[in-house]
């Protein structure tokens, strides 16, 4: 057939022909449309870094990722076939750097017929430095106090240094980090116990390790006061007895406050020494004090009392009636006795 013929035969009734045709491609992208799909995906954004450099400022943690393809195709495809990340491999100096967010299909999703994706953000803009190590200084932490009478006396942590990675400038500044507190409440003797160091924020990262930190504990010293004291008289003469005697002493004991807080003084604690009296009467007689060596008496105590003596009387000559007395000083200065009677039985 003639190209002519063929022409002729293509142009003839062409009004319908070209209608056909319109509506026929029109009906295709119907189709088309009616067939395609858009789903939207929260995808992590990572930064992928292997070049030294780091970043020292946040960057969004997520994007969104729109995919658009036919419905069958798209519901095929999950959150875990996508990744967006940040590649921060070209930087070759410290900077702020605008870096698009690129994408990636899982092996299962790119053999699927071509997908539309779009991300939101396009681009992120971050300042970068370059990642150096050091070693840093670890300070142990403790919380809480020690029983009463306890104190800390040192407290050493078991490695004492760590190694941390960062952005220079931050590293640089990070001169040491402490331990997660540990408690010494109560506590009334050495211990150790096992730890983590802290993270020092986002950008700083450490191992992971545990430490030992070792508390070491003292008694602390302090002072209690004693009151009413009795004094025990010693070397009293034969012909003498003692016929009144005060019980007001007072004394401060220095020394480790757990042992003071359990001494109770006996009945030799306190002493009067009797030799160098002769004759009956009411005289200030000097005191001394039985202190164990672990203590030390505070200045301010009762150096001396007054105690009255008087001949000491046979079985015949004792009145039926018995007497208490007490000695006691005026406000002149002045001693005086009281005198409280009762029948003896």
């Amino acid at each position: 057939m003639k190209a002519k013929q063929v022409f002729d035969k293509l142009t003839e009734n062409w009004l319908p022909k070209a209608l056909c045709f319109i509506i026929a491609v029109f009906l295709y992208v119907i189709y088309q449309n009616q067939s395609v799909d858009t789903r939207v995906f929260s995808v992590s954004l990572v930064l992928e870094a292997k070049n030294g450099f780091v970043s020292v400022e946040p960057h969004p943690r997520t994007v969104v990722v729109s995919a658009r393809g036919k419905s069958e195709e798209l519901a095929q495809v999950r959150e875990s076939d996508l990744k967006a990340y940040l590649d921060l491999n070209y930087v070759a100096k410290d900077g702020s750097y605008d870096f698009p967010v690129l994408l990636t299909l899982s092996d299962s999703a790119s053999v699927l017929n071509p997908l539309e994706l779009k991300v939101t953000p396009e681009r992120v803009r971050l300042r970068v430095e370059e990642e150096v190590t050091a070693y840093v200084d670890i300070n142990p932490l403790t919380t809480g106090k020690p029983a009463y009478g306890y104190g800390i006396k040192d407290v050493t942590v078991v490695p004492d240094q760590i190694a941390i990675t960062g952005p220079k400038t931050m590293v640089e500044n990070c001169k040491s980090l402490n331990t997660l507190g540990v408690t010494v409440s109560n506590a009334k003797r050495n211990f150790t116990s096992k730890t983590k160091v802290e993270q020092k924020g986002f950008f700083i990262k450490h191992e992971d390790l545990s430490v030992s930190v070792t508390v070491e504990l003292e008694e602390m010293d302090g002072s209690k006061q004693f009151t009413k004291l009795p004094v025990k008289v010693l070397n009293l003469s034969q012909d003498l007895e003692v016929r009144a005697v005060t019980n007001d002493v007072t004394v401060t004991l220095r020394g480790s406050l757990v042992s003071l807080d359990s001494f109770k003084p006996d009945e030799n604690f306190v002493t009067a020494d009797a030799s160098n009296i002769e004759e009956p009467g009411t005289f200030y007689v000097p005191l001394s004090f039985s202190v164990p060596k672990k203590f030390a008496l505070a200045d301010g105590y009762t150096k001396s009392v007054p105690i009255t003596f008087t001949t000491k009387q046979t079985a015949s000559q004792t009145d039926a009636v018995e007497e208490k007395i007490t000695v006691v000083e005026t406000d002149t200065g002045m001693l005086e006795e009281k005198v409280e009677q009762k029948k003896a039985r």
